[in-house]
Parts: C-alpha cells; sequence; structure tokens
C-alpha cells in the first residue's frame, strides 16, 4: 500500500472527495489501495488545517568534520562524565550528532562502577591484608557489616568510555557521602550462609555494635548447624568471655564496622580490615 509519505496532491484529494461522497475509511482504503492510517492522517490534516500540503521537513543534522569529532572524542577521554547536551552547544550541533560521532570512536555511554575514595594509605593496607591472609581459610570466619543507604543530590550519571576500562580512576564515581542518609543497615554471613539483617535506626554506636553481636549474632549463629558443629560445640565458651574479649579489641579499632572475627586456637580473635 502507498505510505502517506509518498502521496501525490491528487491522491490527497482523493481522499477528501471520496469521504465527501460518503464512503468511510476502510472502503477509502480500498478504493485507493492505501492503509487506513494514511487515509485518517490526511482526513485529520484537512479537517484541523484546511490544507493538504506537506509540513515542512526538519533540515538533516549537520555532519562534523573528522578535526571535530577528534576533538570530541579528546574530550570524553579526559572528561568522561561530560554532559552530550551541554557540549552540543558548544559544537552548535544537537547531542545525537555528538554521540554517534562517539560511538563511532569506539566511546559508548555505560553506566559507571561507584568505590569509595581511597587513599594510597587505605590501597596499601588492602593490598598487604590480601596478601597476609591469601591463604587463609575463611570457612572458619564470620563477617559482619555495616551499610548506608543514601540518597543523591546528583541523580543518575553516566560515562562515555571504550570497552574494558569500567575501573579505570577517570570512568569511576566517587561514591561520596551525601548527608541525605536514607537507613542503616547491619547484617553477618559465613560460610554457612547469611544471617540477620537489622535495621539501625539513626547511627550505629559501639554500643550499639556490641548490642548487636550479643543479642542478634551470637544466638542466631548458634542456631545455623554448621557455625554451631564446627565452633560452639567444639569450643563452648559462654556468651560473657566471647563479648568480654571482642570489648577489649573494639577499641583498638577506628571502626569496628568492617570486621571479621575467626575462632581458632579456644579463642575469639578480631582482625580489623581497612
Amino acid at each position: 500500500m502507498s505510505q502517506h509519505k509518498n502521496l501525490s496532491r491528487v491522491e490527497r484529494k482523493s481522499i477528501i472527495n471520496l469521504r465527501d461522497s460518503g464512503l468511510n475509511i476502510s472502503e477509502i482504503s480500498r478504493e485507493l489501495n492505501m492503509s487506513r492510517n494514511t487515509v485518517k492522517l490526511w482526513l485529520r490534516r484537512f479537517d484541523s488545517e484546511g490544507s493538504l500540503e506537506s509540513m515542512p521537513r526538519m533540515p538533516q543534522p549537520t555532519i562534523p568534520t573528522q578535526e571535530r569529532v577528534q576533538r570530541m572524542v579528546s574530550i570524553f577521554e579526559q572528561h568522561p562524565f561530560t554532559s552530550t547536551r551541554l557540549l552540543a552547544e558548544e559544537f552548535e550541533c544537537t547531542a545525537q550528532t555528538i554521540r554517534n560521532g562517539l560511538r563511532r570512536a569506539g566511546i559508548k555511554n555505560r553506566k559507571p562502577a561507584k568505590k569509595i575514595s581511597l587513599t594510597e594509605a587505605h590501597k596499601a593496607a588492602r593490598v598487604r591484608f590480601a596478601r597476609d591472609y591469601r591463604d587463609f581459610d575463611f570457612s572458619h570466619v564470620i563477617f559482619t557489616d555495616e551499610k548506608s543507604f543514601q540518597s543523591s543530590q546528583i541523580g543518575r550519571r553516566h560515562v562515555w568510555r571504550v570497552n574494558n576500562t569500567r575501573y579505570e580512576p577517570r570512568n569511576v564515581l566517587p561514591n561520596n557521602e551525601s548527608g541525605h542518609v536514607v537507613v542503616n543497615m547491619w547484617a553477618w554471613m559465613s560460610a554457612a550462609g547469611p544471617g540477620e539483617l537489622v535495621y539501625i535506626p539513626g547511627r550505629a554506636t559501639g554500643a550499639t555494635y556490641l548490642e548487636l553481636l550479643q543479642d542478634t549474632m551470637l544466638p542466631t549463629a548458634k542456631t545455623r548447624q554448621w557455625i554451631s558443629e564446627n565452633l560452639f560445640r567444639q569450643y563452648p565458651l559462654d556468651y560473657v568471655n566471647i563479648i568480654s574479649i571482642v570489648v577489649d579489641l573494639v577499641g583498638l579499632c577506628d571502626s569496628a564496622i568492617r570486621s571479621f572475627y575467626t575462632f581458632f586456637t579456644g579463642e575469639w580473635r578480631l582482625q580489623c580490615k581497612v
């Protein structure tokens, strides 16, 4: 069937004449061998505008020169979070033209990785920890952690980058605190599976953390068969002894949030992670 964009003025006039003679849309469509949508389009346009002329076409977007494309690519290589809309204003073209040029250069729009900003000391400490415990048996470890879910002031962000560069520093979005804390959660897990997930109203303090260990982690850990068989039954320490050891050691850490507890040589020990 004919498409409305290819109709001549005579064909458009025929649609109006057939409607005026009493034919409905389906009958006009069959008579002129064109789709019902095409018939409806021109009838609606004639009724609303009184015209059968084609609408003016938008000019085709300007194709940037190779030099301009290279400038675009260079900008996004150095500043991958640049807005294509803002750059389009500078280059006096559409944002889609910018995006097309970037894609042809192998630079694609991605969701950025979010990472906590680390100092060189943090990085060195993490590497040292990984090396020290490379061969450690973590099957006898209970991990605990607190997570603060926060809103963002900047909204959704996108990064323009080439493949296999997700974790390069310039492509990573720093996960800085916004100050708008939504909710704090705490949980523990081990090789036996996940433990308890607990909501923490406000910010956790040392007293809150010890309460979580005594009233949540230890009671529920004893109900896990693997932990009970391998830890508590082999070494029947009471809660008071365990908590007293934790109290002594928590004071040595800047944060008791990122930590794990391991049971060996008959006593609990706390190892702090940066």
